[in-house]
């Protein structure tokens, strides 16, 4: 396993910042010679203030910096809404007055180059460093789903920055309609919201997300029927996805994901069951980083730079810390 702290060089002497905008919560962590010297999660406030959201950001900036010896040079975001190349939100259903507002406008007052990436995309690029993963895909599961790749070492970030949203795929044509308005989207059937209504129908009472972990932990069978059918919808996703990019690891992470201990195991079974003679299936496994996938890989753009989401290798040699 290869160490993916950022670490310090002339460009990061006085440290680099790291944020994670997602759909309910915003966390940041400053880091300073490798080490964590402030982390801090905060959920946005109640109600879709686009004004409050960003006088709250603005200010979680300002006190994370404040925890570094110096100003950073960089700051990396991971963010969860659909953002433009000029930061512009083109969407984000969880928070819609955001949209074409600018998302780097709390970040102005930092001094820093500013770097965004795809939420999801920066969770594979964790993943990748931390295992040493070459070939990786990314699923994370929480308030929305979202997805990854690394293949051949480098980021898959497509046409428009944000290749693998593996929540887009549909599994399911006639299945629920997605936030995205297509119907059947794996977004609509495992994210946090859809897996406690299937759990509130199994077990006939209504059932948040975090009684269907516990549920889990104590295999009660009405969970044990939502997990099966959280397995079953992923494995089907992935099958699919092993076909096209064939990655030699998947790792489920997010919020919910991570939390749902059993799930990759699971979801690895029902993925054995496809295999087809003399063509090999991932190994599907826990994110290392649990449900902070995004934000080590914010870390590691602000301490990288924007190279890594521009087709470098992330393990050669040569190529800047």
């Amino acid at each position: 396993m290869t160490d993916d702290r950022p670490r310090p060089h002339a460009d990061t002497a006085g440290g680099v910042l790291a944020v994670d905008i997602g759909g309910t919560k915003l966390a940041l962590r400053a880091v300073a010679a490798g080490t964590t010297v402030h982390e801090r999660t905060v959920p946005w406030p109640a109600g879709d203030d686009a004004e409050a959201d960003s006088e709250l950001l603005e200010a979680c900036v300002a006190e994370a910096i404040a925890a570094l010896p110096g100003a950073p040079v960089r700051i990396g975001v991971a963010a969860a809404p659909n953002v433009g190349a000029d930061a512009t939100v083109l969407s984000w259903p969880n928070r819609p007055t955001w949209v074409g507002r600018s998302l780097s406008a709390p970040f102005t007052g930092s001094g820093a180059e500013v770097l965004f990436g795809d939420d999801a995309t920066l969770a594979a690029l964790a993943e990748a460093v931390s295992t040493a993963g070459r070939d990786l895909a990314y699923l994370g599961i929480g308030t929305g789903v979202g997805g990854g790749l690394v293949s051949g070492g480098r980021l898959l970030t497509g046409a428009w920055g944000t290749a693998g949203e593996l929540g887009h795929l549909v599994t399911d044509p006639r299945g629920p309609r997605c936030r995205c308005g297509t119907r059947g989207c794996l977004q609509a059937v495992v994210s946090a919201e859809a897996l406690a209504a299937h759990a509130t129908a199994a077990r006939g009472l209504p059932t948040s997300s975090a009684e269907l972990v516990a549920g889990v932990e104590r295999a009660e069978p009405w969970a044990e029927r939502t997990l099966d059918h959280a397995a079953d919808s992923i494995a089907g996703a992935l099958r699919v996805l092993a076909e096209l990019v064939q990655p030699a690891q998947i790792r489920i992470g997010g919020g919910l994901g991570a939390a749902l201990a059993p799930l990759p195991g699971r979801v690895a079974r029902r993925l054995a069951a496809t295999a087809r003679p003399g063509r090999p299936l991932p190994e599907v496994g826990p994110a290392v980083h649990g449900p902070h996938s995004s934000l080590a890989g914010a870390a590691l753009l602000a301490a990288r730079g924007p190279h890594v989401l521009n087709g470098a290798d992330l393990f050669h040699e040569g190529s800047p810390p």
